[in-house]
């Protein structure tokens, strides 16, 4: 039995005419009472009493009409799903989740996305940004969100900045040094680095590493940090400091971003990432999003 049967077994039960049926599905009529009589002979059940004049349903018809009408708008909705699916308006989205840094921008773009396509359910995926570089090939997710140099070392992925600042020193709103208007790296030569990055390479790691270099300097103490999150956390209690864009806004966390007097580059840039040849829409429909939305800058930023 297939979809066509019902069709043609609902617009006759539904005309009640086998001639007004046909002309509504644009058969021929002998042609259309055929079909009817092979679903009757496959199902082995009397759906119509028919004769020259009348058309009527069988008790067992009438059951058949409601649960093919049922059938078919189901198909229907099927398709309409796979269509919208395919289009872009349904489906999943996974995201790499880059906690706090992303607080500026990613929820509008979400609500905005969410506005467009409702169907589509957005993920997010918590990992370190380097490990959404490792993941975009696998199909884990889907957008990624890098720092700085960490996507050269990706050629096959396509790659839009989203936020561009410059590196200050976030330390506690307690700390000794939070009314200062700037520091120097030597002032901070006491105090814990807290960098994230676990044991792996990241961006965050790198840029400090730069810094210090440039300025002749290393670090006294440091600690590794599994996210940013974590790390202002950690800063607001005084239990380290460390480099942060001063795109942030982290008032409410008790933390402030200090301007940095350094002769080092401080530019910090954060990336959307995602696999060149991705066939995804509603990888496009979101990277589109992006790019349609003002950079995140700073004021420190000229």
């Amino acid at each position: 039995m297939e979809l066509r049967h019902l069709r043609y077994f609902v617009a006759v039960a539904e005309e009640l005419s086998f001639r007004k049926a046909a002309d509504r599905l644009n058969v021929s009529r002998p042609a259309l009472s055929k079909q009817i009589k092979d679903l009757e002979n496959e199902i082995s059940v009397k759906l119509l009493h028919r004769d020259t004049v009348n058309v009527s349903l069988t008790k067992a018809g009438e059951i058949f009409l409601e649960d093919s009408q049922q059938l078919l708008a189901l198909a229907g909705n099927a398709i309409e799903r796979a269509h919208d699916a395919q289009s872009g308006h349904r489906g999943k989205l996974r995201i790499g989740s880059v906690g706090i840094i992303a607080t500026d921008f990613l929820p509008k773009t979400l609500k905005i996305f969410h506005q467009k396509y409702p169907g589509v359910e957005v993920e997010f995926v918590e990992m370190l940004p380097t490990e959404q570089l490792r993941s975009l090939p696998s199909g884990k997710i889907d957008i990624g969100f890098a720092y700085g140099k960490e996507v050269e070392s990706y050629p096959y992925l396509r790659s839009l900045c989203v936020v561009h600042s410059i590196f200050g020193v976030a330390v506690s709103r307690q700390h000794p040094l939070a009314t200062r208007e700037s520091v120097a790296l030597k002032d901070l030569r006491w105090e814990t680095l807290l960098c994230v990055g676990g044991d792996g390479k990241s961006g965050h790691k790198e840029a400090i590493c730069q810094i210090y270099t440039a300025e002749g300097a290393k670090p006294t103490k440091h600690r590794k940090i599994e996210g940013f999150d974590s790390m202002v956390t950690l800063i607001a209690a005084d239990q380290g400091i460390s480099f942060l864009p001063h795109v942030l806004d982290l008032g409410n966390q008790d933390v402030v971003i200090l301007p940095l007097d350094s002769t080092a580059n401080l530019d910090f840039h954060m990336w959307a990432v995602w696999q060149e040849n991705s066939a995804s829409h509603h990888v496009k429909h979101f990277i589109e999003l992006l790019e349609g939305r003002e950079l995140v800058t700073s004021s420190h930023v000229a």
